[in-house]
């Protein structure tokens, strides 16, 4: 009469088992990493902490109007973006805008140039016709790895009785740390000098 042994037929019940239960534990962390939410974190690149207000001052209110806001395409995503080296750029799908950045860039410089006495409009807000127009082409604002922030282009001026008057500018803050927040500080602060670029103008 032939003998069966069981102990093979056991060993292999018990790798069967362990295998199963491996894979089984693998697809249960897997699920939860992919159920777990991305975390998501906003920027205004103007601040609500300045106030647009006009000057309450007897000075005559300058109305200026902006007719065109040109932006390169890198800058028409939400995600924020880094200059990782000379030839590449970083699109950041966590961190992002939490509003297009030519209306945070169009209410930074609105809330400088009120403390100057000058409203900026958009086309057609302003019933009264504005004093000046001006036609703004940005080709780079970005956090770059050389630890500053680069805001380069060119603005075209226009009085109602002049013709345009064309300034470039290469506008450069430092960055004081890592990390968006202190990106988006350091562009605010080329806002700023973006601003008195055209308040200069403005009193030419």
């Amino acid at each position: 009469m032939m003998t069966v042994t069981l102990k093979p037929l056991k060993h292999m019940l018990r790798t069967a088992i362990s295998s199963v239960l491996i894979i089984v534990s693998a697809l249960l962390t897997l699920s939860a990493c992919t159920s777990t939410p991305t975390s998501l974190t906003y920027y205004l690149l103007h601040s609500t902490s300045e106030v647009s207000a006009t000057s309450t001052s007897e000075e005559a209110l300058t109305v200026i109007e902006i007719e065109r806001l040109v932006l390169p395409e890198y800058l028409k995503h939400r995600g924020l973006v880094y200059q990782t080296s000379d030839t590449n750029l970083h699109i950041s799908t966590r961190h992002l805008w939490a509003e297009p950045v030519d209306e945070g860039l169009t209410k930074a410089l609105s809330s400088v140039l009120s403390k100057h006495n000058i409203l900026l409009t958009s086309t057609g807000d302003y019933q009264g016709g504005p004093d000046m127009r001006v036609t703004l082409h940005i080709d780079d604002f970005v956090s770059t790895y050389n630890g500053e922030v680069i805001l380069n282009g060119h603005v075209a001026i226009a009085k109602s009785t002049a013709s345009p008057v064309v300034k470039r500018f290469a506008l450069r803050s430092s960055l004081t740390s890592d990390g968006f927040s202190h990106s988006v500080i350091a562009m605010r602060e080329s806002v700023k000098q973006l601003a008195e670029i055209i308040i200069t103008a403005t009193n030419a």
